[in-house]
């Protein structure tokens, strides 16, 4: 992980799991990122990435950021795993997590076969599709900060996007690899084998 960003929002006390699970992976080498005290979800994400693209700037050899959400169980031979997938295929790719409604935080991109909508729980982007990304969003400014809109929620073609999902276009659609990850919900939810099995299968 001594390569890796990880970025993480939240305007709460951390989950003991996630702080362990950051403890893990910086005690890797990764460099950790926090952006706190927003309740705006979208604003949230689009100033941690927004400071993640200056950070990476600042260190040239930080080659993905690893997004997680307050609430994540990612044990670090997950994060390395997916983190090493998203260098090798140059794509967002995202780990699998359950919640209370799903088994999997997902969807089928309609008309792009092979790629997800994900949930943000445990993604990783390589460097240069995320400062690829930061260059095509809109400028906006709050509080005398210039940040990029990276993504927001709102209505279209008569259906509403969820920033997650927004995010997930936005970065032309996810990879979902079969590495399961814990999403703490008064106890870890993890998704079932065989959902992993389902996917592991259907991306040989």
């Amino acid at each position: 992980m001594r390569h890796a960003l990880v970025v993480m929002s939240s305007n709460r006390e951390l989950e003991k799991q996630t702080k362990t699970t950051l403890q893990s992976l910086a005690n890797l080498g990764a460099m950790v990122l926090m952006e706190t005290g927003s309740a705006d979800v979208a604003f949230a994400r689009c100033r941690a990435l927004s400071w993640a693209c200056e950070k990476l700037r600042e260190h040239p050899d930080r080659d993905v950021v690893l997004m997680l959400d307050d609430d994540m169980e990612v044990p670090a031979e997950t994060a390395l795993a997916l983190t090493d997938k998203a260098r090798e295929l140059g794509r967002a790719c995202s780990a699998v997590y359950a919640t209370l409604t799903a088994k999997v935080a997902a969807s089928r991109w309609q008309g792009h076969p092979g790629l997800w909508l994900v949930g943000l729980g445990c993604i990783a982007i390589p460097r240069a599709l995320l400062l690829e990304l930061e260059q095509r969003s809109e400028l906006f400014e709050l509080d005398d900060r210039s940040y990029r809109a990276f993504t927001w929620s709102g209505p279209e073609n008569g259906a509403w996007v969820a920033e997650d999902f927004r995010l997930s276009i936005n970065l032309g659609g996810v990879h979902l690899c079969p590495f399961p990850v814990g999403h703490i919900k008064k106890g870890a939810l993890w998704p079932d084998d065989e959902t992993i099995e389902r996917l592991a299968g259907a991306s040989e």
